[in-house]
């Protein structure tokens, strides 16, 4: 399976693409209300084959006429989640969808057999670095750059727009997208920190530029100017989507980083180890710059990739103690705060720095915990300079040291 996602072009007829995600937003408040007092009296939500016949004899009245959008299988498909959402309220113990504004409605689904695709040949005065494809989505044509190939039948198409108005479709076609890599031989442990994003055990460093932090002043400005508009008033939609550009652009930059993170990442080591962290816990501590740091994002955009280069990405257990062991000799320094950067170990005189030593202590029990191997740092003048894995696994062929 693969993901590709495209922007539609600015035109006069993304109205009646709006009017249709307007549409499904109606019908999701409906059948939640609907759903709700069914729920109140019988202790259970409709079915979605209730729900299903239930629209369908709705939308011949005179009413509701205007439900009849072309390919009815997206109503069908905002019925369908509808339905899980009220069956996870007693199986998994989750309230109860709530109402939202038909606006904020964000996504549409229609099968691969009922979107057409058509090459659009360029024109002198208009030609673009990719080739422009039109797509027809509820009996209209929408225009598209395609910047990645289609390389396999497509299955499903999602229409999703944002805060701003822009509409995007992802393309999910089935092919493989496994592209293996030469193998490095490599294996490393990291830290996750607050200060610096991640710690290898090699000691290699990385930063995030904490973009949140870069634009709160811009932020907190536009957020203000918008408080001062009267409701209603074009001057407060304006001044809105002002607000919700700042907000894209640091979603855009963070979600950059990321992947450029992941893809360095996957193409330096052929194994990379993590600690399980209790992000809710972290929030409540350290508030937004968890938040802005988005560790378990980029954990999703790591596995990703790995899977894409045929790489492997493990994690150890959350209560595995990784920060108060010495890597070295295995004591355990019960006095080290969190104001505490380095220390040094009282029973083998080893100088320690903290992030480093627990993404060493992360490393040795990722290899140990699935049978790589072993691994031995290399202590020269009281200091580490390097380590040693003794490979025990076809994952890793060769002994790897770091200087």
């Amino acid at each position: 399976m693969r993901n590709t996602k495209h922007k539609l072009f600015y035109d006069k007829t993304l109205k009646s693409l709006h009017n249709d995600f307007d549409i499904c937003g109606i019908v999701r408040n409906h059948f939640i209300a609907l759903c709700m007092r069914y729920f109140r009296r019988y202790g259970k939500g409709l079915s979605y084959a209730k729900m299903s016949a239930h629209l369908t004899k709705l939308k011949k009245l005179e009413k509701y006429k205007h439900w009849n959008i072309p390919y009815s299988w997206a109503l069908q498909n905002v019925l369908k989640r509808l339905a899980q959402s009220f069956r996870e309220m007693k199986t998994l113990g989750r309230g109860h969808p709530h109402f939202k504004s038909c606006k904020k409605h964000k996504g549409m689904t229609f099968r691969g057999g009922q979107v057409k695709f058509e090459y659009l040949l360029p024109k002198q005065k208009n030609e673009r670095n990719h080739p422009t494809y039109r797509i027809r989505l509820n009996g209209r044509w929408y225009r598209f750059a395609l910047h990645r190939p289609i390389e396999g039948k497509i299955i499903q198409v999602q229409v999703t727009r944002d805060a701003l108005g822009d509409v995007y479709i992802t393309l999910t076609e089935a092919c493989n997208e496994v592209r293996p890599e030469p193998k490095t031989g490599q294996a490393e442990g990291f830290d996750m920190g607050i200060k610096d994003f991640l710690t290898g055990s090699d000691g290699e460093r990385y930063t995030s530029p904490m973009f949140y932090k870069q634009n709160a002043n811009k932020l907190a400005k536009a957020q203000k100017v918008h408080s001062r508009k009267v409701k209603g008033s074009n001057n407060r939609e304006r001044e809105r989507k002002n607000v919700a550009r700042i907000h894209k652009k640091t979603e855009n930059q963070r979600t950059d980083h990321h992947w450029k993170l992941a893809i360095d990442l996957c193409q330096k080591f052929d194994i990379l180890f993590f600690e399980d962290l209790n992000l809710r816990g972290m929030k409540a501590l350290f508030g937004k710059q968890v938040s802005d740091l988005a560790f378990g994002a980029f954990m999703r955009k790591l596995k990703h990739q790995s899977n894409k280069r045929n790489r492997f990405v493990f994690t150890i257990g959350r209560w595995t103690p990784t920060t108060k062991c010495c890597c070295v000799c295995n004591h355990k320094n019960d006095n080290l705060t969190l104001e505490d950067r380095e220390w040094t170990c009282r029973k083998c005189d080893t100088h320690l720095d903290r992030d480093q030593n627990a993404a060493m202590n992360i490393l040795k029990e990722g290899v140990a915990s699935f049978g790589l191997g072993v691994v031995r740092p290399i202590v020269l003048l009281g200091k580490i300079v390097g380590y040693s894995v003794e490979a025990s696994s076809s994952l890793l062929k060769s002994t790897i040291a770091f200087a």
